[in-house]
């Protein structure tokens, strides 16, 4: 049984076309693993800094709307 999508394509011929690009997954690099062993209360202080630094960087991209 040929499965076909809504465009006429079969399932498998795509699958096929897919398979066909040789792509493969890159290797990692230099593999950063030494957070693995953090601890919830490092864990919660490393995430306050990377929010309060998203609330800086989005303040500063932000025009006030008082200014106007």
């Amino acid at each position: 049984m040929v499965r076909k999508k809504s465009n006429g394509i079969s399932v498998e011929k795509l699958l096929s076309i897919l398979r066909k690009l040789g792509g493969k997954r890159p290797e990692p690099r230099e593999a950063d693993y030494s957070r693995w062993n953090q601890t919830e209360e490092e864990y919660q202080k490393e995430q306050a800094g990377w929010e309060e630094s998203v609330r800086r960087k989005k303040k500063q991209s932000t025009p006030d709307r008082n200014d106007r």
